[in-house]
Parts: C-alpha cells; structure tokens; sequence
C-alpha cells in the first residue's frame, strides 16, 4: 500500500529554495571568484583615483585662484600683454578648473583690446563651450563675440549673439545693456521689425532700469 506524500509545509518550501539558492550561488562563486575579486578590486581603485582626482583638482583650483588674482590686477591697470603672458599657463595648467575658465576670459579680454581679434575670439569661445556653469563670465564672452563680429563690419551676426547674451543669461545685471545693444546692431542692418520687438520686451521686463527713457524713445522713433 503506498503512503500518502507528505505536504510541505510553506515554511519548508521556502527553506528548501533558499537551501538550493545558496549552493547554487556557492557553486557559481566558486567558479567565477576570481573575476569578482578582479572586479572589486578595479571599482576600489576607481573609487579611490575619483576621490584623489578631487583632492587634486581643488589643490590646483586653490593654485590657480592665487595666480588668477594677480593677473587681474595687471588687467586692471592696463598691462593687457602681462596679463596674456600670466593668464595663459593657467588656461594650460589648471584646465577644468574654474580658474582656467576665468582666465580664459581675461584673455579674451586682453587680446581683444589689443584688436588681436582671433585670439580674443578662440578664447570667448573656450568660455562659452565649455564654463556654462559661470554665467557672468559666460554671457561677457558673448558679448566679447558680438563686439568682435562687429568690429568686422558683421551687424547681423552682433545682433544675434547680444540677444542671446542678454535671453539665455536674462537674470543677471548686464541683460539690459546687451539686449539694448542687440537693438542698436538690428537697427543697424534695418530690421525694424526685430527691433520694435525686443525694445517692447526690454520696456515690460526692466521698468526700473536707468536705461527706459533711451529705449522708450527709441521704441518711439520706430
């Protein structure tokens, strides 16, 4: 006569796949232990490269603000070629750091009042591709790009790169000034149109800036 099957027990079922779980998880670290070690040991190391390349990066950050400002004092007093001869090791040395970002502007700056207009344009645009995390410095170099196409005779393209000076950096205190020289440049190649817009858009969005009577006038010459 057979006898009836036992009935497991939840418990038990559960137990009994936990139990075959781990000897096949046993099996497979045994077989493949050296590759996890393997493994670990490369996210350990890059761990610890990301944590030494932070450390580094703010001891040169630390480096490069020291440098930094005694090249600005040179910029202010005028000594654009002393300013060049200290601002760009530190574009070279420091890149990636904040530091060289600043001094990428400052060369720009410099080369720009010399009327080196290529070099003043190769270092604006270093600013603008790659420190989009410094507003200021990146709506300046927009501005120093405009002015450049402007030197150049080239009204429609300064009128564009203003705009977008003074609309993608639209909360910071030179937003007026460019969208204002945004007008005068389309006012430049006749597109009144463009124009009446912007100065409109430039009435409703800085009623307390000095700069109202001027545009309202303008907007009423339109």
């Amino acid at each position: 006569m057979l006898r009836p099957h036992k009935k497991l027990r939840k418990k038990e079922i559960k137990e009994d796949a936990l139990v075959t779980f781990y000897f096949r998880f046993q099996k497979w670290y045994t077989q493949y232990h050296r590759q996890i070690q393997i493994g670990l040991g490369i996210l350990v190391a890059l761990c610890v490269i990301a944590v030494l390349m932070a450390r580094s990066k703010r001891e040169a950050e630390a480096k490069a603000s020291g440098k930094i400002g005694i090249a600005e004092t040179y910029y202010l007093m005028g000594d654009y070629s002393r300013v060049i001869q200290e601002m760009e090791p530190i574009v070279k040395t420091y890149s990636g750091t904040r530091s060289a970002g600043i001094a990428a502007y400052y060369l720009g700056s410099a080369y720009y009042a010399q009327n080196r207009y290529a070099e003043a344009e190769k270092y604006f645009r270093m600013v603008v591709d790659h420190s989009p995390h410094m507003p200021l410095f990146s709506a300046s170099s927009l501005a120093g790009l405009a002015a450049i196409a402007e030197s150049k005779g080239d009204f429609k393209t300064a009128a564009k790169l203003y705009e977008k000076a003074g609309r993608k950096y639209s909360t910071l205190f030179t937003a007026p000034f460019y969208l204002k020289e945004a007008i005068r440049c389309y006012l430049r190649i006749q597109n009144i149109e463009k124009a009446k817009m912007l100065s409109d858009e430039w009435i409703k969005k800085f009623p307390e800036n000095p700069g109202m009577q001027e545009i309202q006038w303008l907007r009423e010459t339109l």
